[in-house]
């Protein structure tokens, strides 16, 4: 049986509206592949992976992909709403209260935390997919390189790919020979 249009919105309002920011990636994973069972966990990579090269939000993209491998373009345009409207509505009343002149330390106390809440799912998810890798050294050594080249010396991701692609290509097919 396909899965309901009412599921679709209600799954990705309540992604949308449960994080702001960053770190809203680790619940929709826990949501579409844990809860829902709409994907496996290679099926989540692999939509990710078509998410982050297309233009656009990587969540608002998994979304619309996800919707149209669901229910088709209708199922998409839903995800894509579903996933617009509480993160517009919220901002729309956010931005009302700052053009109003009010100084909430409530306001700002509260981006903090959602801020450090994105950086921790964003950290747990980070941990989740690479945990089938914990006892192969080489993809550790990696995956820990590509970590301190964009989390700590602050290069472009683009230029850690192009330096870590190679080596890691080249380590990883001599193995499966």
């Amino acid at each position: 049986m396909p899965v309901s249009y009412a599921a679709i919105a209600a799954t990705f309002a309540r992604i949308a509206s449960s994080s702001f920011g960053g770190g809203t990636l680790a619940l929709a994973r826990r949501e579409l592949v844990t809860h829902r069972g709409w994907l496996t966990d290679d099926g989540f990579i692999e939509i990710l992976s078509l998410a982050q090269v297309l233009p656009g939000p990587n969540l608002t993209n998994l979304a619309v992909l996800v919707g149209g491998r669901l229910r088709g373009p209708a199922g998409a345009a839903l995800a894509f709403g579903a996933m617009m409207a509480p993160a517009y509505l919220l901002l729309m009343a956010i931005a009302a209260t700052v053009v109003a002149g009010a100084r909430l330390p409530w306001l700002t106390a509260a981006l903090r935390g959602c801020a450090a809440g994105a950086v921790g799912l964003s950290l747990a998810n980070a941990i989740e997919l690479t945990f089938r890798f914990r006892r192969d050294l080489v993809v550790l050594a990696f995956i820990a390189l590509s970590a301190l080249a964009v989390g700590v010396a602050h290069l472009s991701l683009p230029v850690v790919l192009v330096i870590l692609v190679p080596p890691a290509y080249v380590a990883l097919r001599g193995r499966r020979r």
